[in-house]
């Protein structure tokens, strides 16, 4: 320790001195470091775009959807992609752009962009994407995609469903199977050579993406389809209908064979997803009342009760008072039997049966759930409503002589095809079906649809009863425009009132006819509803005679069928 006033030695001076300069040299290298990097020299920013490298996620192959005998309904096929590089761009190409991918696209791009990628378009049809790439807009690359496509439009499009822009299911089935069919997006790495020319280092021009998805296999029938869709089309449009439904299944197995919705819907044309008519599937996604269609379930129900018997009589006249309203018919029928009900449709019988205190309404509301109303039916399709039948203690006044008309309740067309199908099969409410094999990736099969039956509902005297009173209507009855030359059908008409905000709605109907044939041992039960149509409205008018149509085409597609066979 040096005392007051004492020299330090020499040594000890230089070295202070030194720390202090390393100290400085090592402040002076920091804030270089920081101006370097802050204020780059012009050479080293040229010199770095030349190492410019970016990813990408660009869709894969998604599985294919395949009807019954293997026709293709949905597949992924080759597109072209467009961006934009913001360093080669020039804003005022941006004019070039407008007539392949509309004003916007080219409005967008009318300035300097920040960043080092952005999407012009994805996924353009390969013909327009060879047209904009001959015009060579500097600025503007291609990378390669999977286009989701269906190769017939409209067939079975609220059934296939849609797919968001990179290929992940939104409805239908591409929605419910979408963890067999989806596989996720690849990356794809983009760089930059010392000319500062793009360069795809896994080679995006090698072709499809492709990571082995799975596939679906659907119990419909392509042909049947077509047949189920021309036809409920025609009608449509022919009276003016605001929605329509068509379905066609195996009363014996619960297959769907076809599943028809009006208004049709292109699935290649994305600017269609925006209306939410042509969305929805009217078969399984929206609800109706079913007017005199109901009323074989009805009476199936009171003959199992034990309610009613053969020699049952009743005088049909035009109108019945019950508790708090009124039950009008179209015409009084006079004397009619048990099976006259059905034949002529009578609803002031069927509102005396519907209102006889022997059934309650916590057993009529208890048979009605057997047969599968008020509940889902469990087709593998996503967006089914449950159908409205409300709780049996709020069945006051006229109700369930409502309900025995078909009216005072909401089913969807799937669940009445199903209800009837219980009828023509013997007595045994199925489930339906919509799609026969799923397989994963590796090809193994994953999900197979087969026969299952949910309830009894009808002893089997009784289903054959009821499918003699169809018989006799198409024969004699309401349903006559829906006889067939050379086979027999069974079916009965409906025309029930709709409703708005609780009240009938004078000039708003639901007209529609269901069958089966043929009669006596049925392989096939067809479902036609008409929503709203103008001019005429009566089931037996207008929709039996569609039926009668797919009928008729689908006997000559059969009769084609065995004669090539032979």
């Amino acid at each position: 320790m040096p005392k007051n006033n004492q020299v330090l030695p020499k040594n000890s001076w230089s070295s202070n001195t030194a720390w202090f300069l390393c100290f400085v040299l090592i402040g002076c290298l920091a804030v270089r470091t920081v101006f370097v990097h802050v204020f780059p020299d012009e050479r080293i920013k040229r010199q770095s775009l030349s190492q410019y490298w970016e990813q990408v996620p660009v869709s894969a192959s998604r599985g294919d959807i395949r009807d019954r005998n293997g026709q293709a309904l949905a597949l992924s096929v080759p597109s072209v992609s467009f961006y934009i590089d913001p360093e080669n761009w020039l804003p005022e190409n941006a004019d070039e752009l407008g007539p392949f991918f509309g004003a916007d696209a080219s409005g967008k791009f009318k300035k300097k962009l920040p960043g080092k990628f952005h999407w012009v378009m994805r996924k353009v049809p390969r013909d327009i994407a060879k047209q904009v790439i001959e015009k060579k807009i500097p600025g503007l690359f291609t990378i390669r995609e999977n286009r989701r496509m269906y190769p017939h439009s409209e067939l079975a499009s609220h059934v296939i469903g849609f797919c968001d822009i990179d290929n992940f299911g939104l409805s239908g089935i591409e929605r419910e199977w979408n963890n067999a069919l989806f596989s996720p997006p690849q990356n794809r790495f983009f760089v930059r050579d010392a000319k500062r020319n793009l360069f795809d280092i896994i080679g995006s021009n090698a072709g499809m993406l492709d990571t082995g998805a799975g596939s679906v296999k659907l119990t419909l029938d392509s042909k049947i389809q077509q047949i189920v869709e021309w036809k409920l089309r025609e009608g449509a449009e022919k009276y003016e209908a605001e929605w329509g439904a068509g379905v066609c299944v195996n009363p014996r197995t619960g297959e769907i064979y076809a599943m028809a919705s009006y208004p049709p819907l292109d699935l290649n044309d994305r600017s269609n997803f925006n209306d939410s008519k042509k969305l929805r599937n009217n078969v399984t996604g929206r609800v109706y009342e079913p007017g005199s269609t109901f009323k074989p379930i009805i009476l199936g129900i009171a003959r199992e009760m034990g309610v009613v018997s053969d020699n049952f009589h009743f005088t049909c006249t035009k109108k019945i008072e019950i508790a708090d309203g009124v039950v009008r018919d179209v015409a009084a029928h006079g004397e009619v039997t048990l099976e006259g009900l059905l034949v002529k449709s009578c609803n002031t019988g069927m509102a005396f049966i519907g209102n006889n205190k022997e059934m309650t309404p916590h057993d009529i509301w208890g048979m009605l759930r057997q047969f599968g109303f008020g509940v889902k039916s469990g087709v593998e399709l996503s967006g089914e409503e449950e159908g409205l039948l409300r709780n049996p203690d709020e069945w006051l006044g006229v109700t369930r002589a409502n309900v025995a008309i078909g009216q005072g309740l909401a089913v969807t067309p799937l669940q009445l095809a199903m209800g009837i199908s219980a009828i023509a099969n013997g007595g045994e409410l199925l489930k339906p079906y919509i799609v026969e094999e799923v397989k994963n990736s590796k090809g193994e099969i994953i999900h197979q649809g087969q026969r299952r039956v949910r309830n009894a509902v009808l002893n089997p005297k009784t289903a054959i009863w009821l499918r003699r009173a169809l018989y006799k209507t198409v024969e004699e009855g309401t349903g006559r425009a829906a006889r067939v030359n050379g086979i027999p059908v069974a079916g009965k008409t409906g025309t029930a009132q709709l409703a708005a905000s609780g009240v009938y709605v004078k000039g708003r109907y639901a007209s529609s006819f269901i069958g089966f044939w043929p009669y006596e041992k049925p392989e096939y039960l067809l479902l036609i509803v008409l929503g709203e149509p103008k001019g005429k409205y009566y089931g037996g008018e207008i929709a039996a005679p569609i039926f009668k149509a797919v009928v008729d085409e689908m006997l000559q597609l059969s009769f084609l069928a065995k004669t090539r066979d032979n």
